[in-house]
């Protein structure tokens, strides 16, 4: 099984090869969006990891390349999260959000949003046998800190 490794940036490649310790010419850095990369990957690969910064989480869970605060509103909701706690976040950014989750410790809205973001890749893939797993990869501290697997 060849793997292939779509990383937000170089810092989510170096979080994930710190864990993973797949060679370097399996990774490949986003250029101009994240769902455009994916469209556009043409690597004969049968499995993609793909080490997501929190905004570009978000944007393949709700498949927009610049998604907006109402859209990770709407996920957020599908996932459990109830109105009234969202209310704070109505004049926010996208990513004034993770803090409060992750400090929060709600890891498993996290990982309900890796495996949305999977799901909605694998759907859009023009190639239907190749498996998908999303790590979310945090500035700080530098690590994976929720993913579909």
């Amino acid at each position: 099984m060849k793997e292939g490794i779509l990383a937000s940036n170089e810092q989510s490649r170096n979080v994930h090869r710190g864990l993973y310790h797949y060679a370097e010419g399996a990774y490949i850095i986003v250029d101009g969006g994240i769902i455009n990369s994916i469209d556009t990957l043409t690597k004969d690969i049968n499995r993609l990891h793909i080490a997501a910064t929190w905004r570009d989480l978000i944007s393949l869970s709700v498949w927009k390349e610049d998604p907006k605060t109402g859209d990770l509103f709407v996920l957020l909701k599908k996932i459990g999260i109830r109105t009234e706690e969202l209310l704070l976040f109505k004049d926010s950014d996208i990513g004034d959000l993770l803090p409060w989750l992750y400090y929060g410790k709600r890891f498993e809205v996290l990982r309900k949003i890796c495996r949305t973001a999977t799901v909605n890749v694998e759907n859009h893939m023009s190639r239907n046998d190749i498996r998908v797993c999303c790590h979310l990869t945090s500035e700080e501290p530098h690590c994976i800190i929720a993913s579909s697997l």
